[in-house]
């Protein structure tokens, strides 16, 4: 197969380590593997390379504004102008391929053009569906191909056909698996509210005897916040925005007594918990979005229900921070032998369900299944 792929501009492809870009990292991910048997385009920013991928990179460097973490609205409106110049001219050459991959956000930036190549494009979301983003999906229900990256994100959707659900897959062999663990509790990743950050913080300076991790990045508020925590009490560290894939990051992912994933909105399928387990670290969060279909209760981690939610087995009874709370107490104070039974139980899910290989298989088992349909449509 000829594919194509766009997913973002904002970094290089790979991103820089001092990046955060978690969607790219999925889709390099999947074409690293399909590369091995098909010729794939990589629409991205100048500077991207990677091996046997053919990069357009329209001779523009990244636009390196993070609309996830500002907060002015034209910056949100230039990023979105910027991936248009990328999406249009991938369709300009739309002939030259058997089937387009999107994964840039807003999802829905080039839904209104696929009536106008022959080319089938399928788009995946990476972030949540909002209810008023409703009367969009609505009108072009069974005009495009979507796929999902959670049973969870799948059923949010206003669709009137089963949208297929393929799992973010991270390159297991690469993360360290670390047999023991260590003594402290890890935030990684975004410091936003959304990420719950200010929960983790709050969680932190309650319970001073545990000693807490933050490594991140996010907006002056946040960072300014998690800073102000680490001056003022000794059990709590903040190290910023720690390059990723670096031995620094291995370390605080293999060598915590588990990631803290507070989140409060329904994340689609967040690499940050994966590769934690990937490392043997068990994760302890909210049970929204598809954290319940990441972690099994109980024994890849701690879920925090709120609601009789599928694959919560209830060992922790508090909700909220007290639900927090009492999961960092019990995961403490557990057998030494249990604790590294969660361990190893965590590195074997990854290797089962969220490998990149059985990601990269199941597009390409889907791509075959879109260019059949949309060469009878």
């Amino acid at each position: 197969m000829r594919i194509a792929y766009f997913t973002s501009n904002r970094t290089t492809m790979p991103a820089e380590p001092s990046q955060i870009a978690a969607s790219s990292t999925v889709t390099i991910n999947i074409i690293k593997e399909l590369s091995k048997r098909h010729k794939i385009t990589l629409y991205a920013a100048k500077g991207s390379h990677i091996v046997n991928v053919n990069i357009e990179d329209l001779h523009l460097d990244p636009f390196h504004i993070d609309s996830s973490i500002a907060d002015n609205d034209w910056i949100t409106k230039a990023v979105i102008a910027m991936k248009q110049i990328y999406i249009g001219e991938l369709f300009r050459h739309a002939s030259e391929y058997d089937i387009i991959h999107l994964q840039t956000e807003p999802i829905y930036l080039a839904m209104p053009y696929v009536s106008l190549i022959k080319t089938p494009v399928l788009f995946t979301a990476h972030n949540m569906y909002h209810d008023f983003e409703k009367t969009i999906f609505s009108f072009y229900d069974k005009k495009i191909y979507i796929s999902a990256l959670s049973n969870a994100q799948a059923k949010r959707y206003p669709l009137t056909y089963e949208i297929p659900v393929i799992y973010n897959g991270i390159e297991v062999e690469e993360f360290p698996y670390e047999e023991k663990g260590g003594n402290y509790f890890l935030f990684l990743g975004r410091l936003t509210k959304d990420k719950g950050i200010d929960i983790f913080l709050e969680l932190a300076i309650n319970n001073p005897k545990f000693q807490f991790y933050i490594a991140g990045k996010g907006s002056n508020e946040f960072e300014q916040k998690a800073q102000a925590a680490a001056q003022k009490y000794s059990h709590i560290k903040y190290f910023g925005m720690v390059p990723r894939a670096t031995s620094q990051w291995f370390d605080l992912l293999s060598k915590a007594k588990a990631l803290i994933m507070p989140i409060n909105y329904e994340d689609s399928c967040p690499l940050v918990p994966l590769e934690a387990m990937a490392c043997g670290t068990p994760v302890i969060g909210y049970a929204l979005g598809a954290l319940p279909e990441q972690v099994v209760d109980n024994e890849t981690g701690y879920l925090i229900c709120n609601t009789k939610q599928a694959n919560c087995k209830y060992i922790i009874e508090q909700t909220g921070i007290d639900g927090l709370t009492q999961a960092i107490n019990r995961i403490d104070s557990l057998p030494n032998k249990d604790y590294l039974r969660f361990r190893r139980n965590a590195r074997a899910r990854i290797e089962d369900f969220f490998y990149v290989k059985k990601m990269a298989k199941n597009y390409e088992r889907l791509y075959l299944r879109i260019i059949k349909e949309h060469s009878l449509s």
